[in-house]
């Protein structure tokens, strides 16, 4: 073959350019230590590396992830182990208020209690950053807030702890797929820590936290006098406080004569505000007998020691049942029988029905602060349609007896226009159509006589058929009697009286939705019965509650240690497998650069001395 001096020097450039990008590519190898630079490097090199460094990226993540709930569930654990050392120390002070202490140590116990009770709101509070621990999703909202809230029916109050917070989990997936709101849940709720929800009033509140302020409230009962002076005359409580929750009265002696009390003046509002005692109502004698408000009287003892400006203090609790009305114009009411319960969530009786004297025909009962509502029937009612109007009766209760209505005949608009009662044609039936003063639609009902003074009312319904049958029972006892003037109404305890009669006067006044609240009397001193039983398996089990959650966090924060530790130990797995593809053998390379390098001058050496020299001067 023919060699030409033009193919010798294309030969030697080429050569030579090919020598100098091998040095350029080991050059810049060598200079960060990586083999790939860019995808035409080594394809095949850099898809794998590309799905490890993608590994990565998620290891990074769900590594960030745990190391965020670990550091969510180790604050929270510790603040359960705080909270758990409180119930313990509530659990002791209700085990120790029994009936061998005074009413003072017990109201002692009860004020010890109501300072760890805000212990437990403040530790349900707790924030790590700006996040609230206890709120669910809601963290930026604070969850507890201790005050004290009025029945919308009524004047009534009651203090709670309302809860803001919601059920929701906080998640931090650590892991690929869907995340799991119960595996992958970082946070105890409110009501993981401090139970059932419970609606007072229209509000939020946690069994827990009504269990223990139920306690304090119990264990804070007193009518035991504190006196400035304690050789002056010993003061005694007196009467029946008939006010509603509790009062604190601060009695002043104002005069003395002969070491009797002439002269007096009262606060309950703690010394802000004296009202002076009315002569009328100030007996001077030894004692000396002070008419008080709300039932409550006041003994003052003579004593030479008594002198003015000495001041006697007492608490009196709700001994006599009080009911405040939503309609002040609407008929009085007043409760008789005796409390079984020392359950203070306010009842209620809503007006169903009036008659045109204002006589209450029907009403309904709620033990739950208005939540709930139970209707308070003589007669059970079934009916076979179901798509058809549910069927009320009003009148008193006829023991033993039973009703077969069968409905004979409906017009097109689903009124009930004729009915037997046991097989005969009903003897009366009327219609009454209210409307409804926000929407201004009217409705009629069909009022069918059972028996005198006895009626089913059946709401008029297009899906009420000719061929309907009720069946109506008496039920063993009576919940509702009319007497004319005045309406008694059984308070249910389930589904049986208890023994507490509610009596509304007929008004003209009267209105439906009206609303009769009250609490259930307290009694004089602390039940240590109730506080031995069952305010003592109150706390157990709030305990028990608490702890269980507790376990189950521990449980989670086992499982994510793991998790990390695995995730650690992947992540080395993948730096390995990235070096493994990215980096380069350094000895190896530099080998070769020096080489490739050594290589290069000898061909430019050999060059100078073959080729024609114009060529090499040219090249150089």
């Amino acid at each position: 073959m023919r060699i030409s001096s033009n193919m010798m020097r294309y030969n030697f450039l080429r050569s030579i350019n090919n020598s100098m990008e091998t040095q350029n590519t080991l050059q810049e190898q060598l200079s960060d230590g990586k083999a790939l630079h860019r995808p035409s490097d080594d394809p095949v090199k850099t898809v794998r590396d590309l799905t490890y460094k993608t590994s990565q990226v998620l290891n990074e993540q769900y590594t960030q992830n745990l190391q965020d709930a670990q550091s969510w569930m180790e604050n929270t654990d510790g603040v359960m182990s705080d909270l758990s050392s409180v119930m313990i120390k509530i659990k002791e002070l209700v085990v120790s208020a029994d009936d061998t202490k005074p009413t003072d140590s017990l109201n002692t116990i009860g004020a010890q209690i109501d300072g760890l009770i805000n212990q437990v709101v403040s530790l349900g509070n707790t924030k790590i950053g700006d996040r609230y621990l206890f709120s669910g999703q809601s963290d930026s909202t604070q969850p507890f807030v201790r005050t004290t809230i009025k029945d919308p029916n009524s004047d009534l109050t009651k203090e709670v702890v309302i809860y803001n917070g919601d059920d929701s989990r906080i998640s931090m997936p650590i892991q690929a797929g869907a995340v799991n709101p119960t595996q992958d849940s970082v946070n105890l709720t409110g009501t993981d820590v401090f139970g059932d929800e419970e609606t007072i009033y229209g509000q939020k509140t946690l069994s827990v936290l009504n269990n223990l302020l139920e306690i304090k409230n119990e264990l804070k009962k007193t009518s035991s006098v504190s006196q400035t002076k304690s050789a002056a005359g010993i003061g005694t409580v007196g009467g029946k406080y008939t006010g509603s929750g509790y009062k604190n009265f601060d009695v002043r002696i104002d005069g003395v004569t002969s070491g009797q009390v002439t002269d007096a003046a009262y606060s309950t509002d703690g010394g802000n505000n004296w009202v002076k005692v009315a002569s009328a109502n100030l007996v001077a004698g030894d004692p000396t007998a002070i008419t008080l408000e709300d039932g409550i009287s006041f003994n003052i003892a003579s004593s030479v020691d008594n002198a003015s400006g000495g001041v006697y203090s007492f608490r009196v609790p709700q001994e006599a049942f009080t009911v405040a009305k939503s309609n002040s114009a609407g008929g009085d009411a007043a409760i008789t029988g005796t409390a079984t319960s020392t359950d203070s969530i306010p009842n209620s009786v809503r007006i169903d029905s009036i008659d045109s004297s204002g006589q209450v025909m029907a009403a309904s009962y709620s033990s739950d602060g208005g939540s709930t509502w139970t209707s308070l029937s003589n007669y059970n009612v079934t009916q076979t349609n179901s798509s058809g109007s549910a069927a009320t009766v009003t009148g008193n209760l006829i023991i033993g007896s039973s009703y077969a209505v069968d409905v004979t005949g409906v017009d097109e608009n689903g009124r009930i226009t004729g009915a037997t009662v046991n097989g005969v044609a009903a003897s009366s039936v009327t219609y009454d159509v209210t409307t409804d003063t926000d929407t201004g639609k009217s409705s009629s009902t069909a009022n069918i006589q059972l028996a005198t003074g006895t009626v089913l009312h059946i709401l008029t319904n297009t899906a009420n058929k000719s061929g309907d049958t009720y069946t109506v029972t008496a039920k063993s006892s009576a919940f509702i009697t009319t007497t004319g003037t005045s309406t008694e109404i059984n308070l249910p305890s389930g589904s049986t009286p208890s023994g507490l009669t509610m009596t509304i006067n007929a008004d003209t006044d009267n209105k439906i939705n009206d609303a009769y609240s009250f609490d259930l009397p307290q009694g004089k001193g602390p039940d240590t019965t109730w506080l031995s039983s069952v305010a003592t398996q109150y706390v157990t089990d709030d305990h028990n509650l608490q702890l269980k959650a507790q376990t189950n966090l521990g449980a989670r924060m086992s499982m994510y240690e793991m998790a990390y530790n695995m995730l650690q130990s992947q992540n080395t797995i993948i730096q390995t497998d990235i070096a493994n593809t990215e980096d380069i053998d350094m000895a190896k390379t530099i080998t070769d650069f020096n080489t490739a390098q050594n290589i290069y001058r000898s061909a430019l050496a050999v060059g100078g001395r073959i080729m024609p020299t114009s060529l090499v001067d040219f090249l150089s």
